[in-house]
């Protein structure tokens, strides 16, 4: 019996995990608090119901919001006639009716106005959607197997998606560096909100930024294991994947005097035999169950569109603190303060990533 649920359990975490990945989060609008605003106001302006702003954005109090605090604006729920349309400046409640042949009757029922009714550039409202005819076809691609499920159970509690805490908790976590650019930019927002993060770190990047590492340490955060050239370990031999751990552990230890215990695998892949060595050599296996996709965004608000409608107790949420060549990590800089401002504004706590899962850093 007990079999069994273990294997309806995996079945219903691989199920869950596939369906994340073949569809992608909704489209979302941010919206900054300002002085005066409310949930109605904001509601009436993106026209979606209070409704879906407070379930959207897990608002427990309403009523409370604060300058510097985001919301996440759904799409609003519209007809199969309607579509939504952007104010613009100079825009009449009569232009647009005109433009989109539509009464003005129909635009007062549709969008709760009536005639002393005064629009704004920026609202949102609906208007006729226009006939569109239905595209075929077919895009067919073969289902990648996933084998964390198998990972956590051939080993369990040495491989992490997130914590198990039902409190309002959650990690941030960034990999690939350390840089002498960006890096030292995440650690000035990180210490002017008091947020202590974990650091997953490319042993060849090490060499020319140990002061970057000093200064981790320094202001208190945790310290990690990348891997040495960020290879895909699933594809590896044992013995590569020793080199990897160890080689990148001998540079960090030179810095802070201490073996880091958490390892996060690039791209969060790893073979059994692999996690085998991991285990017997007393390492964890850290990924995550938050993906924020920082290294392939152009701005902080698609950054905060993609972690704040994941984020539950316990994730483990991850970031990038160097990037590749000609990448960017300037909107994850700039998110860090409005994401930290408002997980604490719903409530949670960001801790350590030790204090999340329940186990030491080092060894």
């Amino acid at each position: 019996m007990r079999k069994m649920i273990r294997h309806m359990a995996g079945l219903c975490l691989v199920v869950a995990i596939l369906l994340m990945l073949a569809f992608p989060a909704m489209a979302y609008k941010i919206h900054r608090i300002g002085p005066g605003d409310n949930i109605q106001k904001i509601a009436v302006w993106y026209g979606v119901s209070t409704e879906s702003l407070i379930q959207t954005n897990h608002l427990a109090n309403p009523g409370y919001i604060v300058p510097g605090q985001v919301l996440l604006i759904p799409e609003p729920s519209i007809k199969v006639d309607e579509r939504v349309y952007e104010v613009k400046l100079g825009d009449t409640l009569s232009k647009i009716a005109q433009k989109y042949e539509v009464s003005l009757d129909w635009l007062f029922q549709r969008n709760n106005l009536n005639a002393n009714s005064r629009i704004y550039a920026g609202q949102m409202i609906r208007i006729p959607a226009p006939d569109t005819g239905q595209a075929g076809g077919t895009n067919s691609k073969q289902a990648y197997v996933y084998n964390i499920p198998d990972l956590m159970k051939r080993h369990p509690g040495y491989v992490f998606l997130k914590g198990s805490t039902t409190e309002k908790k959650v990690a941030l976590t960034f990999d690939d560096g350390p840089d002498s650019r960006f890096t030292p930019l995440i650690l000035d927002e990180l210490g002017k909100l008091g947020v202590k993060a974990t650091f997953f770190l490319m042993g060849k990047r090490i060499p020319g930024n140990e002061w970057v590492v000093t200064r981790m340490i320094r202001e208190g955060h945790i310290i990690g294991n990348h891997t040495y050239n960020h290879l895909n370990l699933r594809k590896m031999g044992t013995t590569a994947i020793a080199t990897e751990i160890t080689k990148t552990d001998d540079a960090i230890q030179k810095i802070i005097h201490k073996q880091p215990t958490l390892v996060r695998p690039p791209y969060g892949e790893m073979s059994e035999a692999g996690l085998d060595w991991m285990v017997d050599h007393g390492y964890r296996m850290i990924n995550w169950s938050v993906d924020s996709g920082d290294w392939r965004v152009g701005s902080s608000d698609q950054v905060l569109v993609n972690v704040l409608p994941q984020v539950q107790p316990g994730s483990i949420i991850l970031f990038h603190s160097a990037g590749g060549t000609g990448e960017d990590l300037t909107p994850t800089v700039k998110a860090i303060s409005e994401l930290v401002t408002t997980l604490r504004g719903l409530g949670y706590q960001i801790v350590p990533l030790p204090e999340l899962i329940g186990l030491p850093a080092y060894q």
